[in-house]
C-alpha cells in the first residue's frame, strides 16, 4: 500500500511541475480536501492579454504501462459528482479573479503525461 501511495503523491508532484512548464498557470493548493472528497491540485490560468482568468481543478491519474484500466479512462461518474461537489466548496471561500472554471484531468500510462482540458466547464457568474 505504501509503494503505491508514494507512487501517487510522485505522480502528482510531477503532474504539477508538467503543468506549471505549460504557460500562465499559477500554483493554488495541492490535495484540497473538504467531507465530500480531494481535488489533487488547483491552478489559475490566465487565459490571454485581456485578464481574464479561470480557475482550473485537476484530477492526476497514473498507471503503469500494463495496467487493467488506462488512467484517462479511470474517472467515473461518481468520481466526476465528487469533484464537482468539492469544488462548489472551494469556490464558496475563493476570493481571486476568476470568473470561469473548468475541470482537467493530468494522466500517465507508463512513462508519457497526457492533459485532457475541460472535461467539463462551469461558469462562476
Amino acid at each position: 500500500m505504501y509503494a503505491r501511495h508514494q507512487y501517487g503523491k510522485e505522480s502528482e508532484e510531477q503532474a504539477k511541475s508538467w503543468l506549471l512548464s505549460q504557460s500562465g498557470y499559477r500554483f493554488l493548493q495541492n490535495n484540497y480536501r473538504c467531507r465530500w472528497g480531494e481535488i489533487d491540485l488547483i491552478f489559475e490560468h490566465d487565459l490571454n492579454a485581456d485578464g481574464r482568468v479561470e480557475l482550473v481543478f485537476v484530477e492526476v491519474r497514473a498507471r503503469g504501462a500494463q495496467g487493467w484500466v488506462r488512467a484517462a479512462e479511470s474517472v467515473d461518474w461518481k468520481k466526476q459528482r465528487r469533484l464537482q461537489k468539492t469544488a462548489a466548496y472551494f469556490l464558496s471561500q475563493y476570493q481571486g479573479p476568476a470568473r470561469s472554471m473548468r475541470f482537467d484531468l493530468l494522466y500517465r500510462d507508463g512513462e508519457a503525461w497526457g492533459h485532457l482540458p475541460n472535461l467539463w466547464l462551469n461558469s462562476l457568474e
